[in-house]
C-alpha cells in the first residue's frame, strides 16, 4: 500500500524529514472526539440496530488515594456523545479511551469486539527522534513502514510525548485473539527504533482521547490531535483484517496451512521439525476458544450475574487464568485475572493474588524465555490442561454442553455427534445426497435394471456398462428393488 495516499496536517511545523510521496497537506479538523469514537466503534451498518457492548473512558485524578478512575458507557451514539460532552466541559484532562469494547468490564476476558491493531511510540525515550516535532516522526515512521512493506496505519494521533499509529479494520470476535496478538507484536519489532511500548499490545489498552489534554506535555503539544492520516480524514481508509494480518506476519494463512502439511509428512517420516511459532498459535488458538466456553458455561450456571457458587469458583478461575496466561502479556495478566476473579468469585484483588500467584509467576518466566524440564524434555512454562481435565474439574454435564453450546469443553459422544454433522453438511455443499434421497435413486435404478433383465435379458455386468456403476451396485439396487415390490 503506497504511503501517497496518506496526509500530514498543514499545522505540522519543525523540521520535516524528506518524505517525497506526501505532497499536499491537510487541515485535521474533521477528526475530533466524535470521529476519534466513531471510527474505533464503529455504528453498525444496518437501520435501527444497536451495538453491543461498551466502551470504556479512563482519567488521571489529582487524588492520591484513587489516581486513576475508570468508567464505561453503551458503545454506539451514547459514547460519541459522552465523549463530545466531557471535551466540551472541559473535563477532558488526561482522558483516555478504549480501543476496543467490552461486555461490562475492561479486560482482555471480557472482550466483545476488536476493530483496530495499534503501536504506541514513545519516540522521546530514543535519542535518534527525542527533540522532534511529532509530524516529522510520523512522516519517518511511514517511510520505514513502506520500506518494510507493510500496510500504513489508518491514523497516527500526536498524543503530547509520543505517537499512536491505529490500523483500523473491520469489527472482529474475541475468537481471532491469537493472530491479533501476533501482528501487534509484529508491529511493535518493526517499529522499535520509534520506542514502540511492549507493553501497550493488549485488547484491553485505554489511549489518549482526541481533543484530550495531555498534563504533562510541552504546553504547545498538549492537545491530543491528528498528525497523519489515509484516505478522509473524518473516515480514515479501514483494512481488512485478513489482509493486514498476512502482509504483516511472517507467514499468511494459506502458507500456514501448507507448512502444517509439510510438518505432518516430515512427522509422518520421523523428523519432526516443528517451529515454535506454531505450537505457540496453536495452544493460543486452543486457550482461546476454552476461554469463550467458560464464560458461556458462567453464563449459563447463572444467567443474571454470572457469578458462580461456593465449590465451582476457585477451578473455574485457576483454568481462566491458566488461559489468560496463553492470550494476555505477563505485564497486563494481574489485573485481567482480577477482573475475572471479581466477576465469577467475588474474590478481593489481594485474595486473587495470593491463589493465583502461580499463574502469574510462570507466564512471567514464559515471557522471559525461561524453559522448565517435563517429561524428560524442555517446555514452556505455562500450564496446559486437557479438555477431559477441564470438564472434570468444573463438572460440566452433557447438557450442560449442549444448552451453553460449548465448543472445547464437550465429551467425546458430543465430539462424535458435531464431527458427524459437519462431514453431512459438508456432503451437502458438495452436492451429495441425503440418506432417503441415496435410498430413491437407488430404488429406481433397482427398477430399470429388473426390467432391462427381464426384457432383454441383460446381464449384472451389461447392466453396469449400461448405467455406468459397478456390479457392486447394480447387485444391491436390484436388491432393494425386490424387497420393496414384495412388501407391496
Amino acid at each position: 500500500m503506497s504511503s501517497s495516499l496518506g496526509n500530514i496536517p498543514a499545522h505540522c511545523s519543525g523540521t520535516s524529514l524528506a518524505f517525497s510521496s506526501v505532497d499536499t497537506l491537510h487541515a485535521d479538523a474533521g477528526f475530533g472526539p466524535c470521529e476519534h469514537i466513531l471510527n474505533l466503534h464503529p455504528l453498525p451498518s444496518t437501520p435501527g440496530s444497536r451495538r453491543r457492548g461498551v466502551v470504556a473512558f479512563a482519567q488521571r485524578t489529582q487524588d492520591k488515594d484513587k489516581p486513576w478512575r475508570e468508567w464505561t458507557v453503551p458503545a454506539g451514539d451514547k459514547a460519541v456523545m459522552h465523549a463530545k460532552a466531557l471535551i466540551r466541559a472541559s473535563a477532558a484532562e488526561d482522558l483516555y479511551v478504549s480501543q476496543a469494547a467490552f461486555w461490562r468490564w475492561r479486560g482482555i476476558a471480557d472482550l466483545s469486539a476488536i476493530g483496530a491493531n495499534f503501536a504506541d511510540l514513545d519516540y522521546q525515550t530514543r535519542a535518534r527522534w527525542s527533540g522532534y516535532h511529532p509530524c516529522d516522526v510520523a512522516t519517518a515512521v511511514v517511510g520505514v513502514l513502506e520500506q518494510e512493506g507493510i500496510p500504513l496505519p489508518s491514523y497516527i494521533l500526536s498524543t503530547g510525548r509520543g505517537l499512536c499509529c491505529v490500523w483500523l479494520t473491520e469489527l472482529l470476535p474475541p475468537v481471532v485473539l491469537p493472530r491479533w496478538n501476533l501482528v501487534q507484536k509484529t508491529l511493535a519489532g518493526k517499529l522499535a527504533e520509534f520506542g514502540a511500548d511492549k507493553r501497550a499490545l493488549d485488547a484491553a489498552r485505554v489511549f489518549r482521547l482526541v481533543g484530550s489534554i495531555n498534563s504533562r506535555a510541552e504546553w504547545d503539544r498538549r492537545t491530543v490531535g491528528l498528525v497523519w492520516y489515509q484516505g478522509n480524514s473524518s473516515t480514515p481508509t479501514r483494512h481488512q483484517f485478513t489482509t493486514l494480518a498476512d502482509e504483516v506476519l511472517p507467514h499468511t494463512s494459506a502458507e500456514l496451512v501448507s507448512l502444517r502439511a509439510a510438518r505432518a509428512a516430515r512427522k509422518a517420516e520421523g523428523h519432526d521439525m516443528s517451529v515454535k511459532r506454531s505450537q505457540t498459535y496453536n495452544q493460543a488458538t486452543l486457550w482461546s476458544t476454552v476461554l469463550e466456553d467458560l464464560h458461556k458455561l458462567r453464563k449459563h450456571r447463572n444467567a443474571q450475574t454470572g457469578a458462580l457458587p461456593c465449590g465451582q469458583r476457585d477451578a473455574w478461575v485457576f483454568v481462566a487464568a491458566t488461559a489468560l496466561a496463553w492470550l494476555a502479556p505477563a505485564d497486563v495478566m494481574a489485573r485481567e485475572i482480577q477482573i475475572l476473579a471479581a466477576q465469577a468469585a467475588g474474590w478481593t484483588d489481594k485474595e486473587t493474588a495470593a491463589r493465583m500467584c502461580s499463574v502469574v509467576k510462570r507466564a512471567r518466566q514464559s515471557e522471559a524465555g525461561i524453559l522448565t524440564l517435563f517429561d524428560g524434555r524442555q517446555v514452556d512454562p505455562r500450564y496446559r490442561m486437557r479438555a477431559e481435565t477441564i470438564v472434570d474439574w468444573l463438572a460440566i454435564q452433557p447438557g450442560e454442553m449442549r444448552a451453553a453450546n460449548l465448543r472445547v469443553l464437550i465429551d467425546s459422544s458430543i465430539a462424535t455427534e458435531r464431527a458427524t454433522e459437519r462431514q453431512a453438511a459438508s456432503r451437502r455443499r458438495k452436492g451429495a445426497k441425503n440418506r432417503s434421497e441415496q435410498q430413491a435413486a437407488r430404488l429406481d435404478l433397482g427398477r430399470k435394471c429388473l426390467y432391462l433383465a427381464a426384457k432383454d435379458g441383460m446381464n449384472r455386468a451389461d447392466l453396469a456398462t449400461y448405467f455406468g456403476v459397478s456390479t457392486g451396485q447394480i447387485s444391491k439396487a436390484m436388491a432393494d428393488a425386490r424387497a420393496f415390490a414384495q412388501q407391496r
